[in-house]
């Protein structure tokens, strides 16, 4: 083994803070006396009795999700490199000798 190569990910965690402009309708009643004292008739003023005026009031509200996506990618690979290296060394080959007395037979094919 002439050595490894070790492939991680090292995951950091941060806090973001983010500015959203969002948009929420007030309803503003202001109550004044008129300059003019005109005497009203009766039955000609805008709201009789038991009618209301009803106003809707929207706000809004902040969206906000996290989403991941590919910032990079990593490829690995190994490539073998093919050398030619002369070295000397003692080479030992075992070879079968037969010694025989008598008459024994012995089959031999080669």
């Amino acid at each position: 083994r002439a050595g490894s190569v070790t492939v991680g990910k090292k995951v950091e965690t941060e806090t973001a803070t983010v500015s959203v402009p969002v948009e929420k309708e007030r309803v503003i009643i202001e109550r004044t006396t008129p300059t003019d004292a005109t005497v009203v008739t009766p039955g000609t003023t805008a709201f009789n009795e038991g009618e209301v005026a009803r106003i809707e009031v929207y706000e809004e509200s902040a969206d906000i999700e996290k989403q991941a996506f590919v910032r990079e990618e990593v490829s690995v690979r190994k490539e073998v490199e093919r050398d030619i290296v002369s070295a000397k060394e003692t080479v030992r080959r075992e070879e079968l000798e037969l010694e025989t007395e008598g008459e024994a037979l012995i089959d031999s094919d080669s």
